[in-house]
Protein backbone atom coordinates (compact mmCIF):
# COMPACT_ATOMS: atom_id res chain seq x y z
CA UNK A 1 0.00 0.00 0.00
CA UNK A 2 2.73 2.69 1.04
CA UNK A 3 4.62 1.74 -2.50
CA UNK A 4 0.99 2.30 -4.38
CA UNK A 5 0.85 5.96 -2.66
CA UNK A 6 4.49 6.93 -3.18
CA UNK A 7 3.35 6.04 -7.10
CA UNK A 8 0.00 8.10 -7.06
CA UNK A 9 1.56 10.74 -5.29
CA UNK A 10 4.61 11.03 -8.14
CA UNK A 11 2.03 11.00 -10.37
CA UNK A 12 0.53 13.63 -9.36
CA UNK A 13 3.98 15.61 -9.03
CA UNK A 14 4.81 14.36 -12.58
CA UNK A 15 1.65 15.12 -14.75
CA UNK A 16 1.80 19.07 -14.33
CA UNK A 17 5.62 19.06 -15.00
CA UNK A 18 4.47 17.11 -18.12
CA UNK A 19 1.97 19.36 -19.06
CA UNK A 20 3.68 22.46 -18.22
CA UNK A 21 6.31 21.39 -20.32
CA UNK A 22 4.36 20.58 -23.23
CA UNK A 23 2.80 24.01 -23.07
CA UNK A 24 5.85 26.02 -22.58
CA UNK A 25 7.68 24.05 -25.30
CA UNK A 26 8.62 26.09 -27.95
CA UNK A 27 7.02 29.56 -26.35
CA UNK A 28 10.40 30.84 -24.52
CA UNK A 29 10.19 33.86 -27.50
CA UNK A 30 6.43 33.68 -26.69
CA UNK A 31 4.52 35.52 -30.18
CA UNK A 32 0.83 35.19 -29.94
CA UNK A 33 -0.62 33.68 -32.94
CA UNK A 34 -2.31 36.02 -35.71
CA UNK A 35 -6.38 36.37 -35.75
CA UNK A 36 -6.62 35.61 -39.61
CA UNK A 37 -9.16 37.19 -41.79
CA UNK A 38 -9.81 40.61 -40.58
CA UNK A 39 -13.45 42.20 -41.41
CA UNK A 40 -13.60 46.35 -42.33
CA UNK A 41 -16.33 47.82 -40.67
CA UNK A 42 -18.73 50.01 -42.46
CA UNK A 43 -18.28 53.48 -43.56
CA UNK A 44 -18.93 55.38 -40.70
CA UNK A 45 -18.57 52.96 -37.93
CA UNK A 46 -16.06 52.90 -35.14
CA UNK A 47 -14.90 49.87 -33.59
CA UNK A 48 -13.41 50.17 -30.43
CA UNK A 49 -11.70 46.49 -31.27
CA UNK A 50 -10.33 45.32 -34.63
CA UNK A 51 -13.36 42.40 -36.12
CA UNK A 52 -12.06 39.47 -37.05
CA UNK A 53 -14.03 36.58 -38.95
CA UNK A 54 -15.58 33.78 -37.17
CA UNK A 55 -16.66 30.49 -38.46
CA UNK A 56 -20.30 30.64 -39.02
CA UNK A 57 -22.69 27.82 -36.76
CA UNK A 58 -22.57 24.33 -38.50
CA UNK A 59 -23.92 21.09 -38.09
CA UNK A 60 -23.13 17.99 -39.20
CA UNK A 61 -23.49 14.55 -38.78
CA UNK A 62 -20.24 12.07 -37.19
CA UNK A 63 -19.34 8.37 -37.66
CA UNK A 64 -21.32 7.80 -34.48
CA UNK A 65 -24.37 8.87 -36.03
CA UNK A 66 -24.55 11.29 -33.69
CA UNK A 67 -24.82 15.64 -33.88
CA UNK A 68 -21.96 17.43 -34.34
CA UNK A 69 -22.43 21.25 -34.46
CA UNK A 70 -20.99 24.36 -32.96
CA UNK A 71 -21.72 23.90 -29.62
CA UNK A 72 -19.63 20.77 -29.81
CA UNK A 73 -16.61 22.67 -29.78
CA UNK A 74 -17.51 25.16 -27.18
CA UNK A 75 -14.17 26.30 -25.69
CA UNK A 76 -12.73 23.79 -27.27
CA UNK A 77 -9.13 24.54 -30.09
CA UNK A 78 -10.25 22.97 -33.29
CA UNK A 79 -7.59 21.66 -36.18
CA UNK A 80 -9.97 20.95 -39.18
CA UNK A 81 -10.13 19.74 -42.65
CA UNK A 82 -11.71 18.15 -45.82
CA UNK A 83 -11.61 14.82 -47.23
CA UNK A 84 -13.20 12.01 -48.67
CA UNK A 85 -13.47 8.25 -47.65
CA UNK A 86 -12.57 7.05 -52.09
CA UNK A 87 -10.07 9.48 -52.00
CA UNK A 88 -6.85 6.58 -52.80
CA UNK A 89 -3.35 9.19 -52.69
CA UNK A 90 -4.26 12.74 -51.02
CA UNK A 91 -6.80 12.29 -48.62
CA UNK A 92 -4.90 8.76 -46.77
CA UNK A 93 -1.57 11.01 -46.95
CA UNK A 94 -2.75 14.27 -45.11
CA UNK A 95 -5.68 12.40 -42.57
CA UNK A 96 -1.99 10.07 -41.40
CA UNK A 97 -0.05 13.42 -40.98
CA UNK A 98 -3.32 14.97 -38.67
CA UNK A 99 -3.42 11.74 -37.22
CA UNK A 100 0.73 12.49 -35.76
CA UNK A 101 -1.05 15.58 -34.55
CA UNK A 102 -3.91 13.99 -33.52
CA UNK A 103 -1.44 11.52 -31.12
CA UNK A 104 0.62 14.17 -29.59
CA UNK A 105 -2.39 16.38 -28.71
CA UNK A 106 -5.40 14.25 -28.34
CA UNK A 107 -4.62 13.81 -24.38
CA UNK A 108 -5.43 17.66 -23.87
CA UNK A 109 -9.37 18.49 -23.66
CA UNK A 110 -9.45 21.44 -25.35
CA UNK A 111 -8.18 19.79 -28.38
CA UNK A 112 -10.40 18.39 -30.91
CA UNK A 113 -10.26 17.56 -34.37
CA UNK A 114 -12.67 17.49 -37.25
CA UNK A 115 -12.63 16.04 -40.87
CA UNK A 116 -15.80 17.16 -43.19
CA UNK A 117 -16.35 15.15 -46.26
CA UNK A 118 -16.86 16.67 -49.31
CA UNK A 119 -18.73 13.42 -50.72
CA UNK A 120 -21.67 13.53 -49.08
CA UNK A 121 -23.86 10.94 -51.23
CA UNK A 122 -21.11 8.30 -50.48
CA UNK A 123 -19.19 8.69 -46.91
CA UNK A 124 -22.45 7.15 -45.09
CA UNK A 125 -21.72 6.88 -41.20
CA UNK A 126 -21.01 3.35 -41.42
CA UNK A 127 -17.73 4.28 -44.42
CA UNK A 128 -17.10 6.77 -41.82
CA UNK A 129 -17.10 4.87 -38.80
CA UNK A 130 -14.91 2.52 -41.11
CA UNK A 131 -12.52 5.11 -42.15
CA UNK A 132 -11.95 7.09 -38.70
CA UNK A 133 -11.19 3.56 -37.54
CA UNK A 134 -8.09 3.23 -40.27
CA UNK A 135 -6.67 6.30 -37.87
CA UNK A 136 -7.33 5.34 -34.28
CA UNK A 137 -9.69 8.11 -33.96
CA UNK A 138 -11.88 8.48 -30.53
CA UNK A 139 -15.42 10.29 -31.94
CA UNK A 140 -15.03 12.37 -28.68
CA UNK A 141 -11.65 13.72 -29.77
CA UNK A 142 -11.97 13.31 -33.85
CA UNK A 143 -15.19 13.75 -35.72
CA UNK A 144 -15.61 13.01 -39.48
CA UNK A 145 -18.24 14.15 -40.49
CA UNK A 146 -20.89 14.31 -43.42
CA UNK A 147 -23.71 16.78 -44.75
CA UNK A 148 -25.37 17.81 -47.32
CA UNK A 149 -23.51 18.92 -49.98
CA UNK A 150 -24.41 23.27 -49.45
CA UNK A 151 -23.74 22.79 -45.98
CA UNK A 152 -19.85 21.56 -46.92
CA UNK A 153 -19.57 24.58 -49.36
CA UNK A 154 -20.42 26.60 -46.15
CA UNK A 155 -18.38 25.08 -43.99
CA UNK A 156 -15.39 25.78 -46.50
CA UNK A 157 -16.18 29.44 -46.91
CA UNK A 158 -17.02 29.49 -43.53
CA UNK A 159 -13.22 28.17 -42.70
CA UNK A 160 -12.00 30.53 -45.23
CA UNK A 161 -10.82 27.32 -47.66
CA UNK A 162 -11.53 27.19 -51.48
CA UNK A 163 -14.35 24.61 -51.35
CA UNK A 164 -16.48 24.39 -54.77
CA UNK A 165 -19.82 22.73 -56.12
CA UNK A 166 -19.07 21.18 -59.51
CA UNK A 167 -21.48 18.90 -60.78
CA UNK A 168 -22.02 16.07 -58.76
CA UNK A 169 -18.43 16.97 -56.87
CA UNK A 170 -17.40 19.06 -54.50
CA UNK A 171 -13.23 20.20 -54.64
CA UNK A 172 -11.56 20.90 -51.75
CA UNK A 173 -8.67 22.30 -49.90
CA UNK A 174 -5.53 20.15 -48.99
CA UNK A 175 -5.28 22.09 -45.74
CA UNK A 176 -5.13 21.97 -42.15
CA UNK A 177 -7.03 25.11 -40.11
CA UNK A 178 -6.55 26.21 -36.78
CA UNK A 179 -9.66 27.65 -34.91
CA UNK A 180 -9.55 29.10 -31.22
CA UNK A 181 -12.54 28.78 -28.19
CA UNK A 182 -14.07 32.30 -29.94
CA UNK A 183 -14.30 30.41 -33.88
CA UNK A 184 -11.59 32.56 -35.12
CA UNK A 185 -8.59 31.36 -37.92
CA UNK A 186 -5.35 31.12 -36.42
CA UNK A 187 -3.66 29.41 -39.18
CA UNK A 188 -3.61 27.67 -42.24
CA UNK A 189 -1.16 24.56 -43.21
CA UNK A 190 0.07 23.03 -46.33
CA UNK A 191 -0.90 19.18 -45.37
CA UNK A 192 1.80 17.95 -47.57
CA UNK A 193 4.86 20.06 -46.13
CA UNK A 194 6.95 18.78 -43.23
CA UNK A 195 7.71 21.97 -42.06
CA UNK A 196 4.14 22.97 -41.99
CA UNK A 197 3.05 20.15 -40.00
CA UNK A 198 5.81 21.35 -37.50
CA UNK A 199 4.52 25.30 -37.10
CA UNK A 200 0.95 23.80 -36.58
CA UNK A 201 2.25 21.45 -33.74
CA UNK A 202 4.35 24.66 -32.65
CA UNK A 203 1.54 27.27 -32.72
CA UNK A 204 -0.51 24.43 -31.21
CA UNK A 205 1.40 24.96 -28.00
CA UNK A 206 1.21 28.39 -28.67
CA UNK A 207 -2.47 28.43 -28.87
CA UNK A 208 -2.81 26.30 -25.20
CA UNK A 209 -0.08 28.91 -23.56
CA UNK A 210 -2.52 31.92 -24.52
CA UNK A 211 -5.02 30.45 -22.85
CA UNK A 212 -2.97 29.22 -19.98
CA UNK A 213 -1.01 32.37 -19.86
CA UNK A 214 -4.01 34.88 -18.25
CA UNK A 215 -1.95 37.69 -19.44
CA UNK A 216 -1.82 36.24 -23.03
CA UNK A 217 -5.05 36.35 -24.28
CA UNK A 218 -6.48 38.03 -27.21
Amino acid sequence: MKRKGFWLATGILVIPVVVFYMLNAGTQNFEKLPILGERIPPDGVELKDTLYHTVPQFSFIDQEGKTVDSNTYKNSIVVANFFFANCEEICPAMNRRLQTIYDKFGEFAEIKFLSISVDPLNDSVPVLKTYAARYGAKANIWHFVTGSPDEVVKAGQGFLLPVSKEDKTIDHSQQFILMDKQRRIRGVYDSGSDAELKRLEGELKVLLYEYHNPGSKR
